[in-house]
């Protein structure tokens, strides 16, 4: 009975339904229909923006996949590298440790005064068995002894443990660093002769840099009988260990290359060149810290002060302190800011107070893609494409915050040589006013304080 009940409440609602549908539709005020045709037309255009939004995510993954497969030292490098010298006798073993970094195995460095260093072995005479060497660094009053310890102490808490208190701010790592030029970005295009660009000064000029051994019969560089280019070299290398002279040459090549291709940043330039680089591969370079400090002792004694490091590693106490004490003698360090990339943490000498740090930016003043970003930044130069010589006796392109650091050194030495007076604030505030300013007003992450070109603006 139910059933039926329903059967019959369902017929009755039949007609009302038909009638409903035939009601005749309303017409929207055109208004409203203005406002949604609006409405449907942003939405199109939002989801062509995301779209677009996801084409460019895509890209950048795709870069990003593709810088990963780069030449990159800390990447590519087995996690143990024999080092080896000519006679295919071990050196070292370069391991990979905590973060990426790279160091001697068992190599560790402690920066003392003699004195300091004959209180140490009163406390722990049993120190003196792990000295490798011992060498004076005469430009800072300190000794650089290196230490070889055991596998079991190859590790800075179980090592400090075994020190005395006193030698924690000044115990180290023997790290490995590296120079700042892409491989991976070089250029093969053929150089063409060019308009000669301006000098950043033509004035007598003494510079120091640590690098890689540099190509000394290169043909752009001026001829002796010239006296305008002096080479002066000098290596801080093991005997018969593989030298590289590729990333030195190219420094060099910014500053003092001379030819149809190249115009001289410093066209009367004494350069005084450290090498502590060493050939990891036939691709790569090394340093080793301990090579780095002599390096820096040597230039300092040869009265440089300016000295170019167009390297970047780890913070570590003992290269901290070194640098403190070169500012503090007004030594002037203008290095490298690094090519990691934006997201990249600090590197260093550039990080540390007191040193100039550089970063790169191609011909449309745009920064350069892998160059490191942060509050350290100082200066940007050009360092994209770079035209400048090779160890091969060529000449090519190069990309990298290598090549934007000599154009600052240069300034930098023009600078001290009209006013040699100007203390490391005087010339950082000179350079200010020399800079044009890039991205957010004022100094930022990315650019500094901005852009530095040559030539040296006078009268400021």
């Amino acid at each position: 009975m139910k059933k039926y009940k329903l059967t019959i409440l369902g017929l009755v609602f039949v007609p009302w339904v038909a009638t409903a549908q035939l009601l005749p539709i309303t017409q929207l005020p055109d208004t409203i229909v203005d406002q949604l045709d609006r409405s449907v037309n942003r939405n199109a255009e939002r989801l062509q923006e995301l779209k677009q939004q996801r084409l460019v995510e895509q890209q950048l993954q795709k870069t990003l996949a593709i810088k990963a497969q780069l030449l990159d030292p800390l990447v590519q490098l087995p996690s143990v590298l024999p080092i080896l010298d000519t006679r295919k006798q071990l050196l070292w073993n370069e391991v990979e440790i905590e973060l990426g970094q790279r160091a001697v195995e068992r190599e560790w460095l402690i920066l003392l005064s003699a004195e300091q260093w004959l209180q140490v072995l009163k406390v722990v005479p049993t120190l003196s068995q792990y000295v490798h060497t011992r060498k004076n660094l005469d430009s800072i009053d300190l000794q650089l002894i290196k230490l070889r310890v055991s596998e079991s102490l190859d590790n800075t808490l179980k090592l400090r443990q075994q020190l005395p208190e006193l030698l924690a701010p000044y115990l180290s790592r023997n790290f490995i660093y590296q120079p700042q030029a892409n491989l991976s970005e070089r250029s093969t295009a053929q150089p063409v002769e060019q308009d000669k660009a301006s000098a950043m000064c033509d004035v007598p000029i003494a510079l120091g840099m640590v690098d890689t051994a540099i190509t000394s019969d290169h043909s752009a560089w001026p001829s002796k009988s010239a006296k305008r280019f002096a080479l002066i070299q000098q290596d801080f290398l093991p005997a018969a260990i593989p030298v590289s002279y590729s990333h030195g040459t190219a420094v060099a090549g910014v500053l003092a290359g001379d030819n149809a291709s190249l115009s001289p940043l410093l066209p009367l330039l004494t350069l005084y060149s450290a090498g502590a680089f060493y050939a990891q591969n036939e691709y790569q370079q090394g340093a080793t810290l301990d090579s780095i400090l002599q390096a820096l002792n040597w230039l300092v004694a040869q009265n440089n002060r300016v000295v170019n490091m167009s390297l970047t590693g780890p913070d570590n106490p003992v290269l901290n302190e070194v640098v403190s004490r070169l500012v503090a003698k007004d030594i002037i360090l203008v290095a490298a800011a690094g090519n990691g990339g934006p997201a990249a943490a600090p590197l260093y000498p550039a990080a540390y107070d007191g040193v100039i740090a550089v970063t790169a930016v191609d011909d449309a003043k745009r920064l350069y893609r892998w160059a490191n970003q942060g509050d350290y930044i100082d200066f940007a130069a050009s360092g994209v494409k770079v035209l400048t010589t090779r160890a091969d006796g060529s000449v090519g392109r190069e990309s990298g915050t290598s090549m934007a650091t000599p154009v600052v050194s240069a300034k930098v030495a023009c600078l001290l040589a009209s006013s040699p007076e100007l203390t490391l604030a005087q010339v950082v505030e000179q350079l200010q006013q020399q800079a044009q300013d890039l991205g957010e007003p004022g100094k930022d992450n990315q650019y500094g304080y901005g852009l530095l070109t040559r030539p040296l603006k006078a009268g400021l």
